[in-house]
């Protein structure tokens, strides 16, 4: 490796890194009222907001590796140019390209890390922290009381607020239908008014009402109705996070050998039903045949959609690697030609450019789950429209000729 080599390649690291990690912190902003909600509403404790901010540190790095390969690029190779570092090495006789040659070799280990990073780490981490967030849901906050609602997530009781006061813990126009045990009938607290506090460990809530009724219904058939003036309830609170391990995967949780296997099982289902079909086909004179074949090419259609949504994501692991490697022969010939290598100038563009890449490849993720195109088509369709224009400004930046409007002219 020449001297030219490792110094392109020292100037790339940095800013590659570097990117990688604003853009994590940007596209983890969306997390933070998450963060904040758990933090206050459900009482988590600070280390269970980590964990979950951490299990979300995989996606956020395999949507930002492709974006950092890309700003790495426009910052190095642009500021190479804006130095006229450039020009001095096409004056040398050196070509570019050979200088671009160890970036390209970087980039296309990255790729191969990042398949492997996206079929295993990320899953495993988006399954890890829906659990836990589905953990964190069932868990009963001590604060956890809207008016206008009934509530039922208090043990034993369903509870209605008509109106809260929060700066003096006044409600009112309360209803409380009490579960009892052996199947008996529910009792029934009406109230106009009371007070709500809560026990200084948070484990119990304690309603005080005031004027109120009780109404049960024994089990004899005798309905009895008891006025008070004050009624005190303790209902127990459960702070504590259970953990569970559930097995169901979604397609973004499976890694790459679930996921094949999964497609694989899937075309075995839908191979038996198209067989089916056309047997039925034969057998449809009959009101009965016409409904069941109805029936199997209902169920067809929507095994083939399934399968279609399993084989997105199979592609869409694919297709965000490879970006690692496209968007470096994106950014490093756009810096050349643009003679700017700044980081803001690096961002700038690498925001834009990365904002058209998600919505074609937002587009084609929700036209290849509907069926109207391919799954290959549409998680690739990003990289098959901006092939030509990458061609043409590789061509111009590193042999300084255009590839696409020479071809185009024979």
């Amino acid at each position: 490796m020449t001297i030219l080599q490792r110094h392109s390649l020292r100037q790339f690291f940095p800013p590659f890194f570097l990117a990688i990690v604003i853009m994590a912190f940007v596209l983890l902003m969306d997390r933070l009222f998450l963060l904040a909600d758990l933090l206050v509403r459900k009482g988590v404790a600070p280390v269970v907001v980590y964990e979950v901010m951490l299990l979300s540190l995989p996606f956020v790095i395999s949507v930002a590796a492709p974006l950092g390969s890309l700003i790495a690029g426009v910052v190095t190779f642009g500021r190479m140019s804006e130095d006229n570092e450039v020009g001095a090495i096409r004056a040398a006789g050196i070509p570019m390209a050979r200088v671009f040659v160890p970036t390209v070799i970087a980039s296309v280990f990255l790729m191969f890390i990042m398949v492997g990073f996206n079929s295993f780490i990320v899953p495993e981490a988006q399954h890890r922290v829906r659990n836990l967030l589905t953990d964190v849901a069932r868990k009963k906050p001590a604060m956890r009381v809207r008016e206008g609602v009934f509530m039922t997530d208090f043990a034993n009781y369903r509870i209605y607020i008509g109106s809260i006061d929060e700066r003096r813990a006044r409600i009112k126009d309360v209803a409380i239908f009490e579960r009892k045990k052996r199947k008996q009938p529910p009792g029934f607290i009406t109230a106009p008014e009371g007070e709500i506090s809560y026990t200084p460990d948070d484990r119990y809530m304690i309603l005080t009402l005031y004027n109120g009724e009780m109404h049960e219904l024994k089990e004899n058939d005798t309905y009895r109705r008891l006025s008070f003036k004050r009624h005190v309830i303790n209902i127990e609170m459960n702070t504590d996070l259970i953990r569970r391990d559930r097995k169901y995967r979604s397609s973004q949780e499976m890694m790459l050998p679930q996921l094949l296997g999964k497609i694989g099982h899937l075309h075995k289902e839908i191979g038996g039903i198209t067989q089916k079909v056309g047997e039925t086909h034969t057998n449809s004179g009959s009101e009965a045949g016409r409904l069941r074949l109805d029936e199997l090419q209902t169920r067809l259609r929507y095994k083939r959609l399934e399968a279609a949504r399993y084989q997105v994501e199979f592609q869409k692991k694919l297709s965000l690697a490879f970006s690692c490697f496209f968007f470096l022969l994106f950014g490093a010939p756009l810096g050349i030609l643009l003679h700017r290598g700044g980081i803001g100038t690096g961002f700038i563009i690498g925001l834009v450019f990365f904002a058209i890449y998600y919505i074609l490849l937002l587009s084609g993720q929700n036209l290849a789950n509907s069926g109207r195109l391919s799954p290959f088509v549409g998680m690739w369709l990003p990289n098959i429209l901006l092939v030509v224009p990458v061609v043409e400004m590789l061509g111009r930046a590193f042999f300084e000729q255009p590839v696409v409007w020479r071809w185009s002219k024979r």
